[in-house]
């Protein structure tokens, strides 16, 4: 047996070794050593108490992310994920330059910490005095409510202010914190929960690591779990068509009278606490009078409803309502008087075959009588008839016609009376000619 395992042992020695050369070449043919590259992966920092102990934050400036290139096998490197890996900065270890060296550690054994290259191989960081700072919480809400219903008011259980604590340089930044809540559908007060959101002075909102960055406290000084408050909503009603009345101040001139005082709008809509619109008994009236002192003529004027409603905590406009409102005070000569004649009273002359008319005002007309007694104001308007001449409407075309009134006797016409008639040419249905006239 000896001789036979040592007989030709320099052949059976060269035979093994070509067989592991060729096992080698083999492997590296099928499953060669390379190189692969993984990207963005996250930095954990730890021992962040270093830090924070000495009242400082630390404001990262470069490695936050790292990309990493690991040298082995394809077919263990077919196996890994980013996920794999875990890159550690130990703040203990800043040193005089604000530099953390980075280790990475990887859940495949197979993959040793020689295998792995870093890049940047260091985190960078800039440190900062910690401050701490108030500012005051908006709530701002979305969705609609149930129909009949607005936002009244929303309160912030936590207090109406917030403790804003990190680096000092991002106090700077802050522009506003804002509580969103959702109030689709609601139907009844409630208290909500809503998340906070830091904006910065140009309205950007703080990204999620800015956040990470930041405490944020109540007025007491206690931390904000999860950075998230409750808000208390509540609902009031809404009055729909509700009167505007306006007073006047002072006397018109010698000889003149008011004689008529009209809104636009005539109506608004209201929205507050049923005890807030039950105390306007109905109607609003304008704070702001109108002053009529030596007026001889017709007075416009715009007033802002808020100024009346400013006075009511409980009580404003419906949300989206135009605050303005045209005041109109029309003043007249003793002895005249503004009446509307209907278009419909008046005989039309010569209407025109083929066109289309178009009136305006397309119902009634204004005009203005003078009496030299009281009793203007005893004439009515079937009293008053007149004709209005369309023969110039032939042709298509805008035109200011003339309308011929007749007056009953000690009457007349303070100024002359016309109507702008459009003329077009009537269109055609079904190849039959259709005279369309509004």
């Amino acid at each position: 047996m000896k001789y036979k395992f040592t007989r030709n042992l320099g052949l059976k020695l060269l035979s093994l070794a070509v067989a592991f050369l060729i096992w080698l070449l083999v492997a590296n043919i099928n499953n060669p050593v390379t190189s692969q590259l993984y990207k963005d992966v996250k930095v954990k920092t730890i021992n962040q108490e270093s830090v924070t102990d000495i009242d400082k934050v630390f404001d990262v400036i470069e490695g936050d992310t790292v990309t990493l290139k690991v040298t082995e096998r394809t077919r263990v490197l077919q196996s890994l994920k980013k996920d794999d890996f875990e890159v550690i900065a130990d703040l203990e270890a800043m040193n005089e330059m604000n530099a953390i060296p980075l280790y990475v550690t990887c859940d495949n054994l197979m993959v040793t910490w020689d295998e792995i290259e870093i890049y940047p191989s260091t985190m960078k960081v800039q440190l900062e005095q910690k401050k701490q700072s108030e500012f005051v919480i908006s709530v701002s809400t979305s969705g609609q409510v149930a129909k009949g219903y607005e936002v009244g008011t929303t309160e912030v259980l936590q207090g109406k202010t917030v403790q804003i604590a990190g680096p000092e340089s991002m106090l700077k930044k802050i522009g506003r914190v804002v509580a969103a809540v959702s109030v689709n559908n609601l139907q009844e007060d409630q208290v909500l929960q809503a998340a906070l959101t830091v904006y910065d002075k140009n309205d950007e909102q703080f990204t999620p690591s800015e956040m990470e960055r930041i405490e944020i406290k109540n007025s007491s000084g206690v931390l904000i779990s999860d950075n998230k408050v409750d808000v208390r909503v509540t609902l009031w009603e809404v009055m729909n068509d509700i009167p505007v009345q306006v007073e006047t101040v002072g006397t018109p001139a010698e000889g003149y009278r008011i004689t008529k005082i009209s809104t636009v709008p005539v109506t608004v809509n209201l929205v507050g606490t049923p005890e807030a619109l039950a105390e306007i008994n109905g109607k609003i009236v304008l704070k702001a009078p109108v002053s009529v002192e030596g007026a001889s003529e017709t007075i416009t004027q715009d007033l802002d409803i808020t100024e009346t409603l400013a006075d009511d905590a409980e009580l404003r406009l419906v949300e989206g309502a135009e605050p303005t409102v045209t005041v109109t005070v029309q003043i007249e000569k003793i002895g005249d008087r503004t009446m509307e004649i209907p278009l419909t009273s008046l005989e039309l002359l010569n209407r025109p075959k083929d066109m289309t008319l178009t009136f305006s005002p397309p119902d009634a007309i204004p005009i203005r009588i003078h009496s030299d007694d009281e009793s203007v104001y005893s004439i009515k308007t079937e009293d008053i008839t007149g004709t209005i001449d369309l023969s110039q409407c032939e042709k298509a075309g805008s035109y200011e016609i003339p309308v011929e009134l007749k007056l009953p006797d000690g009457y007349e016409l303070v100024s002359e009376v016309t109507i702008v008639v459009t003329s077009e040419n009537s269109t055609s249905q079904n190849g039959t000619g259709t005279n369309t006239e509004e």
